[in-house]
C-alpha cells in the first residue's frame, strides 16, 4: 500500500469516526493507525508531501463535519491533530491550525478538559525549535524557523496583553459588565488558558520568555499584566530549577527599575510580592547573583518605606486604617504633618542613560494606600541583617561603599533623605527580633563568608524569616512553654485564658472585626486593628461558627437573600438606598408589607433620582462611580496578588512544618532506636557467631570430603593402571597366540593333505609308521594347546567385559562426585544468599514499623489539631482533615498488612535455609 493511500485511509476513517458512522472504526484505532502513520511518515523519503497532502485533507474535514459547536467531534479532531504532532510541522500549527482550530479551542469553556489539553500542547510544540517537527519543517534555513516561532511567541503575549480581559483597564470592566454570561466564561477560559500556556512555554524555555516579557515591559500600559504574568510564573512550584535564568537576565533588573520609577501602588504592591518570592528562591538557586542585586533590593527598599501616597482630588471613600502599619502612619503624623507632598507632585528625575518610561497612575481611584514593606523588610534582614541595618543606618554612605551610581539625575545625597528612612525604619525595627548575626559578623564579612543559609533549603529559609517577626516569634515562644504553666500573671492583667483560646485570640479578632468593619473600606483589604496592652493579648474574642457557615451556604445557594446592615463606607454613597442590590423576591414581599419597609426623605429620592437621569442623559458614568469601579479593579488585582502570596507562603510553610515535624519525630525516638539497634547488633553478633562455627563445621566437612575423594581417585587411578597393564600383556599374549594359531592351521591343511594322499599310499607306508609316530603323538598335542587357546580366549573376552564395567562405573561415580561438588557450592551459596536476604527483610520489617509509628503519631497530633481547632475551622475544612484521617487509617492497614507479609516471607526463608543446611550436614552423620 502507497503512502497517499494510507493518507486517504487515515482521512476517510476520520470522516467515519467523526460521523459516528457503523461501519467506524474506534478512536483508539484510530489514533494507532495515526501513531503508525507517524512513524511511517518519520522514516519516508517523500514526507514533506505526505503532510501537505494530509493536511489539505483536514482542512476539509474540518470545514465539513467539525464545528467547535459540536464538542465530541472537535475533541476527536484534537486528539487526531495530537498524535500527529511528532511530524507536523510547526509552521503548519502556526500558519493555520491556530487560528482555524487552537484558537477557538482556547477560547470555548465548554469543550472537555482533554481537548483543551490537546491544544495546549499543540500550540507549545509549535513554540519549540528544537522539536523534530520543527526541525523538519525547514532544516535550511534554521535562522527563518526561529524567527517564526519568535513572531508566534510574540503574538501570543500580544494576545494576552491585548485580546484577553485586562482586570487593570476601566473600558474592559465595563464591557464584561455588559456581556451575559456565556461570553464572560469565553473570556475568563481564554484568559486562563493563555496565562497556562505563557507558563507552560516559560517553565520549558525561560530565556525565550523572559526575553519576550522584557521586551513588552518597555510599554507602561502593560506592566500590570506583564507583572501578573510573571507572579504566576513564579508560583510554579518547578520554578526554583530555572530561577538562575531570571536572576541574570535584564528583565530583573527593569523590574528593579519598576519598583525604583513607578508611581503606581498597584505595579508596585504586585512587583514587591514577586521580589518576596524571588529572595528565598534566589538564595537557594543563584546565590551570587542575589549579593550582586543586593544594594538595588536595597534601594527599592528605601523607596517603599519613604513612599508618598497620591491625594485623591475628590475623595469619596473613606479609607479605613490598617493596623499593620499603624505604626507607620503614627510616624507619618508625627514626623510630616506639614508635608503636603504626594507621590507624582515631584517625582525625581531618572538619569539621562536609563530607558525608562515612568508608568504614574493604573486606576483613576481615590487615594491609595503604600505598598506594605514588612514582608519584604523581613526576608532581607533574615537573608543580610548586617547589611540591611548598615544602609539603614547610612543609605549614603552604604551605596558609595559599594560602588552604585545614582538612578536619578542627581546625586544620592540629594535623592536619598537619611533621616526620612531612618524614622520610617523604626516601626519596621520594632516588628522583628534581634538577628543573632548581628552580633557575630560585619557587612562586608557577610557577603565574603560561607552564608549560614548555604544548606537550608527554599521552606527552611520562608520559616526563618517569618519567625524573625516579633508576632510569630512570641507565638514560637509561648508553644515552647510546656502545656501545664501559664504565662506569667500581671498584676494589673484579667486572668489568663487557656492555651486553646490565646492561640485562636488573633484568628477570633480578625474575624470579629471582619464582620464588625465594612467588607470593603476605600476598596482596599481590611486589617484587624492591633489592640495594646495586656487586656487585648489575654482576652479571646468570640465569634458564631454557626452563623459563618450559615452565611457561606446562604451565599454559595444562589437564592434570593438580603444584605442587612450595610457598610456605610462606600455603598451608600455609590448606590443611593432605594436603588440598594435587592432581590426580586424581596420587593415583591416588601410591596406586600409596606409597612415594614424603609422610608426615605422626598430630597433623597430626588437627588438620587436625578444623578441616575443625568448618567442616562450623558451616557457616561458619575465620577464617583467611575473612581469606585477603578478603586474596586484595584482591590480585586490586590486581592488575588495576597493570596497567590499566601498560598505560596503556605506552601513553603507546609514543607518546612514537615520537616521540622519530622525532626522532632526522629529526636524523640533517638534513645529507643539506639536501644533497639543495641540489643539487634547483640543478636547479630551470636548470630554471627553460630554462622561461622556451622561455615567452620561445613569447611571441615568439605576437606574431608575432599581428602577421601582424593584417596579414592587415586586408588582408582592405581587400579585402571594395574589393569591397563594386564590388558597390554594379554594382547601380546592374544596376538602370540593367534600367530599360533594360523601356524597350526597351516600345518593342518598341510598334514590334511599328506593324510589325502597317505590314504592313498597306505600300503606304501606301512614300512613308514615306526618313523612317523612321533608326528602323530605332536599331533595330540597340538590339540590340546588348540583347546587351552580357546579357554583362555573366553578368559580373555570376560576380562574385557570386566574392564568395560570397571570404566562404567568410574564415569559414573565421577559424575556423581561432580553432582555432590555442585550441590555443595549451591547450598553455601543459597545460605550466604539467604541470610542477606534474612537481614534485608529484618530492615524493613524495622523500617514498616517505624512508618506505622510515624503514621500513628502523625494521625494523633491530625487528631489533637482537629479537637484544638474543630471550633475554628469550616465545616469544608472539617471533611477535609476526617478524610485525610481516614486515608491515614487505610495506609496503616496496608502498613500492617505488608509486615504481616514480610514476616510470613522472613518465617519461609527461615525455614528453607534451616532445611538446606540439614541436605549440607547429613553427610557428616
Amino acid at each position: 500500500m502507497s503512502s497517499s493511500t494510507a493518507v486517504s485511509e487515515l482521512c476517510a476513517q476520520l470522516r467515519l469516526v467523526l460521523d459516528s458512522s457503523p461501519e467506524a472504526t474506534s478512536l483508539n484505532e484510530l489514533l494507532t493507525r495515526v501513531d503508525s502513520f507517524v512513524i511511517e511518515c518519520s522514516t519516508s523519503p517523500d514526507s514533506a508531501t505526505l503532510l501537505h497532502q494530509l493536511e489539505d485533507e483536514l482542512q476539509v474535514i474540518y470545514d465539513d463535519d467539525v464545528g467547535h459547536a459540536l464538542f465530541p467531534q472537535a475533541e476527536i479532531f484534537l486528539a487526531f491533530l495530537y498524535h500527529l504532532r511528532p511530524v507536523l510541522p510547526s509552521t503548519s500549527i502556526i500558519s493555520t491550525w491556530f487560528d482555524l482550530v487552537l484558537r477557538p479551542t482556547l477560547r470555548e469553556p465548554k469543550l472537555p478538559l482533554p481537548a483543551v489539553n490537546y491544544a495546549k500542547e499543540l500550540v507549545i510544540s509549535a513554540l519549540d525549535p528544537d522539536s523534530p517537527s520543527s526541525a523538519q519543517d525547514d532544516s535550511v534555513d534554521s535562522e527563518k524557523q526561529k524567527e517564526r516561532i519568535g513572531d508566534f511567541r510574540r503574538r501570543l503575549m500580544d494576545l494576552y496583553l491585548l485580546d484577553a480581559l485586562n482586570d487593570s483597564s476601566g473600558d474592559d470592566v465595563l464591557e464584561w459588565a455588559e456581556l451575559d454570561e456565556e461570553q464572560r466564561e469565553k473570556k475568563a477560559c481564554w484568559k486562563a488558558n493563555l496565562e497556562d500556556v505563557l507558563v507552560r512555554v516559560a517553565l520549558e524555555r525561560p530565556q525565550d520568555f523572559l526575553t519576550e516579557l522584557y521586551h513588552c515591559f518597555v510599554s507602561p500600559s502593560s506592566r500590570l499584566q506583564l507583572l501578573i504574568l510573571l507572579n504566576a510564573y513564579t508560583s510554579q512550584p518547578s520554578f526554583p530549577d530555572h530561577a538562575h535564568v531570571l536572576a541574570s537576565h535584564p528583565l530583573m533588573v527593569s523590574l528593579l527599575y519598576s519598583l525604583t520609577f513607578d508611581n503606581s501602588s498597584t505595579v508596585c504592591t504586585i512587583a514587591l510580592t514577586i521580589l518576596i518570592k524571588l529572595l528565598p528562591i534566589f538564595a537557594v538557586k543563584a546565590c551570587e547573583q542575589l549579593k550582586r542585586l543586593l544594594p538595588h533590593f536595597l534601594i527599592v527598599l528605601a523607596r517603599i518605606i519613604c513612599w508618598k501616597e497620591r491625594q485623591s482630588s475628590a475623595p469619596i471613600i473613606p479609607v479605613l486604617p490598617d493596623p499593620e502599619d499603624s505604626d507607620d502612619e503614627e510616624a507619618l503624623a508625627s514626623d510630616d504633618d506639614g508635608d503636603t507632598d504626594r507621590e507624582g507632585s515631584r517625582p525625581l528625575p531618572i538619569r539621562e542613560d536609563i530607558e525608562w518610561e515612568r508608568l504614574e497612575l493604573t486606576f483613576d481611584g481615590p487615594a491609595s494606600k503604600a505598598p506594605s514593606p514588612d514582608r519584604y523588610f523581613t526576608f532581607l534582614y533574615y537573608l543580610f541583617p548586617c547589611n540591611t541595618i548598615r544602609f539603614l543606618r547610612y543609605p549614603v554612605r552604604y551605596l558609595s561603599d559599594n560602588g552604585v551610581d545614582s538612578l536619578y539625575a542627581m546625586d544620592w545625597e540629594d535623592a536619598v533623605d537619611e533621616d526620612k528612612i531612618r524614622s520610617k525604619s523604626e516601626s519596621l525595627l520594632r516588628k522583628h527580633v534581634l538577628h543573632p548575626l548581628l552580633i557575630w559578623r560585619e557587612a562586608k564579612e557577610e557577603l565574603e563568608q560561607p552564608d549560614f543559609w548555604a544548606q537550608y533549603d527554599i521552606p527552611r529559609i520562608v520559616g526563618g524569616a517569618t519567625m524573625l517577626e516579633v508576632r510569630n516569634a512570641a507565638l514560637g515562644l509561648r508553644q515552647q512553654l510546656p502545656s501545664g504553666a501559664p504565662p506569667p500573671e500581671r498584676p494589673s492583667s484579667p486572668r489568663p485564658v487557656s492555651r486553646t483560646a490565646s492561640l485562636g485570640a488573633s484568628i477570633a479578632s480578625k474575624t470579629e472585626t471582619a464582620d464588625n468593619a465594612p467588607a470593603s473600606s476605600s476598596l482596599e483589604t481590611v486589617y484587624p486593628e492591633v489592640e495594646s496592652g495586656p487586656s487585648a493579648a489575654s482576652e479571646a474574642r468570640k465569634i458564631s461558627l454557626a452563623e459563618m457557615v450559615a452565611t457561606s451556604v446562604a451565599l454559595r445557594s444562589g437564592q434570593d437573600i438580603e444584605i442587612v446592615d450595610p457598610s456605610p463606607a462606600w455603598s451608600a454613597v455609590l448606590f443611593p438606598a432605594q436603588f440598594r442590590g435587592r432581590s426580586s423576591s424581596r420587593a415583591d414581599r416588601d410591596s406586600h408589607q409596606p409597612g415594614k419597609r424603609q422610608t426615605e426623605s422626598p430630597a433623597a429620592q430626588s437627588q438620587s433620582e436625578h444623578e441616575y437621569s443625568q448618567r442616562d442623559e450623558d451616557g457616561a458614568l458619575p465620577r464617583h462611580v467611575a473612581q469606585a469601579i477603578s478603586a474596586l479593579q484595584r482591590e480585586v488585582l490586590l486581592l488575588k496578588n495576597d493570596l497567590n502570596l499566601e498560598l505560596w507562603t503556605t506552601r513553603e510553610n507546609v514543607k518546612h512544618i514537615g520537616r521540622l515535624y519530622k525532626e522532632r519525630v526522629l529526636s524523640r525516638n533517638e534513645e529507643i532506636e539506639r536501644q533497639g539497634l543495641h540489643n539487634k547488633l547483640k543478636e547479630y553478633k551470636h548470630t554471627v557467631i553460630r554462622l561461622r562455627q556451622e561455615l567452620k563445621e561445613a569447611k571441615e566437612q568439605a576437606i574431608a570430603a575432599r581428602t577421601r575423594y582424593t584417596d579414592w581417585n587415586r586408588e582408582l587411578q592405581e587400579r585402571i593402571a594395574g589393569l591397563r597393564t594386564e590388558k597390554k600383556t594379554w594382547t601380546t599374549e592374544a596376538a602370540a597366540m593367534r600367530a599360533a594359531e594360523k601356524e597350526a592351521k597351516d600345518t593342518f591343511a598341510a598334514q590334511g593333505k599328506l593324510l589325502a594322499e597317505a590314504n592313498n599310499l597306505v600300503f606304501q607306508l606301512d614300512t613308514k609308521i615306526k618313523e612317523n609316530a612321533y608326528k602323530v603323538d605332536r599331533l595330540s598335542d597340538y590339540e590340546t594347546q588348540i583347546d587351552q587357546l580357546i579357554k583362555l580366549q573366553r578368559l580373555w573376552e570376560s576380562d574385557v567385559h570386566k574392564i568395560n564395567d570397571s570404566k562404567e562405573y568410574l564415569a559414573m561415580f565421577t559424575s556423581k562426585y561432580r553432582k555432590m561438588e555442585l550441590l555443595l557450592h549451591a547450598s553455601q551459596q543459597a545460605q550466604v544468599e539467604m541470610e542477606q536476604y534474612a537481614a534485608a527483610q529484618r530492615q524493613q520489617i524495622l523500617e514498616l514499623e517505624n512508618r506505622i509509628k510515624l503514621h500513628q503519631k502523625e494521625l494523633e497530633a491530625a487528631r489533637n489539631t482537629a479537637r484544638l481547632h474543630k471550633d475554628s475551622l469550616s465545616v469544608e475544612e472539617y471533611r477535609r482533615m476526617q478524610k485525610a484521617n481516614e486515608r491515614l487509617r487505610a495506609e496503616n492497614e496496608e502498613l500492617r498488612d505488608e509486615i504481616e507479609e514480610v514476616k510470613a516471607m522472613v518465617e519461609v526463608l527461615k525455614a528453607q535455609v534451616s532445611g538446606r543446611q540439614g541436605l549440607v550436614s547429613s553427610p557428616r552423620a
